[in-house]
């Protein structure tokens, strides 16, 4: 439920705001979400006790020359007692422009470390399939493969020693 209001919101800023404005905003609101990490500044902002207008001033208050559209988005999530959508605001808008730009963010999973030349490889692969830059970094993991990971648009791809033996073993059978 709170992802579509979340989204209705982005919806209303992108149609307002310029694509710069858009990034100023990202980068604002993922600030505001790294403070949600704290459990003392949450505990704050989802407080009913605490009038929205101390809330409102608690968030925006340290900010040197802050967007006019950020600010105004804030004041009516104030107004509206929905501080606490902020970081799926963040992550909705940081989806949003990643299809607006064609760029987005992966992660490769394997047990051992790839080169920055074997990642850049994959990358360069998944942006001619796709049509947009991919960047990846790595991820440690213990599996016994690569499995790669855009969540963004939803692209998963693995490569598993032990499915593709299972894979070649039947195979074999189906061939005798």
């Amino acid at each position: 439920m709170e992802e579509l209001i979340a989204k209705r919101y982005v919806k209303a800023l992108i149609e307002s705001a310029q694509l710069d404005e858009l990034k100023e905003i990202e980068r604002y609101l993922e600030a505001m979400a790294s403070l949600f990490k704290d459990w003392k500044i949450k505990e704050i902002i989802i407080s009913p006790e605490i009038k929205s207008d101390e809330k409102l001033e608690l968030l925006i208050g340290g900010l040197e020359n802050p967007n006019i559209k950020f600010v105004n988005l804030m004041r009516v999530l104030a107004a509206k007692r929905r501080l606490s959508l902020i970081p799926l605001l963040a992550k909705e808008l940081k989806s949003q422009l990643a299809f607006m730009q064609k760029s987005f963010e992966g992660k490769v999973f394997s047990e051992f470390d790839l080169s920055s030349d074997e990642i850049e490889e994959i990358e360069k692969a998944l942006a001619n399939r796709l049509g947009a830059e991919i960047k990846l970094t790595q991820a440690p993991q213990k599996y016994d493969g690569i499995k790669v990971e855009v969540d963004t648009i939803g692209i998963e791809i693995e490569f598993s020693k032990s499915k593709i033996k299972k894979q070649l073993i039947d195979n074999i059978l189906k061939a005798i």
